[in-house]
């Protein structure tokens, strides 16, 4: 079914701010547009993250997705926020009449809509927590209007004394982006069905030492152990993919890792048969 814009109006905000959209961090943070109150004219997407620990909405085709995996591999963000809003609404309106920019507006009930930025970070800063926040835009979407909007986000975030950055695809690494991704459903060991903590001991060091060995892919390597060791197929992949994004191997994320063609180099294995960093 089709999903219609929620129009805005001062009820419309009223209510969004009594729902809390807006307020809250980590699984508490409830976005102020989500992907039921825009039209599906594209790709929206709810992922699961894994610092924060709720479903995160995006809505655009796939920069901000990609945008999120980034930050989600990124050991200095702590949080995401995404669709944060720019209240309250007099402030934007404000810096909108100051620079001489047209503030945006519902075009059916012409009132000002609350703006928002695709993300606001939570950070670490040496011994510090801080915020940044990043606008996502494809460098073909940046015409004069949507330039203009970006100084309003500017401005409001300068007077609040947090960092504010433009994001492109020229700031993405996607290879780096389809690691993460690759990685990303096998965090956690709840999403791995049959694998447990025990499983991951018992194989880690085999898989290890195999990988090290044979110099073959290493959907080879892995397809091989799960028929020496006799379990499901597909487990022994998982298992190394669980262990790297928990960091436990250490390998190069910034080098696309093309499983079913190229060894999987290790730089460094941090676990520990108790289950944790060596």
């Amino acid at each position: 079914m089709s999903k219609t814009r929620t129009r805005t109006t001062k009820a419309s905000i009223a209510r969004r701010l009594r729902e809390g959209r807006g307020s809250g961090h980590f699984a508490d943070y409830k976005p102020w547009l989500t992907i039921h109150d825009v039209p599906s004219t594209g790709i929206v997407t709810r992922i699961p993250g894994w610092k924060s620990g709720r479903l995160h909405h995006y809505l655009s085709e796939h920069f901000e997705l990609a945008h999120h995996y980034q930050l989600e591999w990124s050991e200095a963000v702590i949080d995401i926020r995404e669709q944060f809003p720019l209240l309250p609404l007099e402030k934007t309106l404000f810096i909108s009449e100051k620079l001489g920019i047209r503030h945006p507006i519902d075009p059916k009930t012409k009132h000002p809509i609350v703006m928002t930025t695709d993300m606001l970070l939570t950070v670490r800063k040496g011994e510090d927590i801080g915020f940044i926040a990043h606008s996502i835009k494809p460098i073909n979407k940046l015409n004069r209007r949507t330039l203009e909007k970006l100084q309003i986000e500017k401005h409001f975030f300068k007077d609040m004394g947090i960092e504010w950055s433009l994001i492109t695809e020229q700031q993405i690494n996607y290879d780096l982006v389809k690691n993460v991704e690759w990685i990303h459903t096998a965090k956690s060991l709840s999403c791995l069905g049959h694998i447990n903590r025990d499983m991951v001991n018992k194989m880690q060091l085999v898989l290890y030492q195999a990988l090290k060995q044979m110099d073959v892919p290493l959907a080879k390597v892995t397809l091989a152990m799960d028929e020496q060791y006799a379990l499901p197929k597909g487990t022994c992949i998982q298992i190394v993919k669980h262990l790297i994004a928990n960091r436990f191997w250490v390998i190069d994320m910034k080098q696309r890792v093309k499983a079913t063609l190229d060894p999987l180099i290790i730089k460094e294995n941090n676990y520990s048969i108790r289950g944790g960093l060596a």
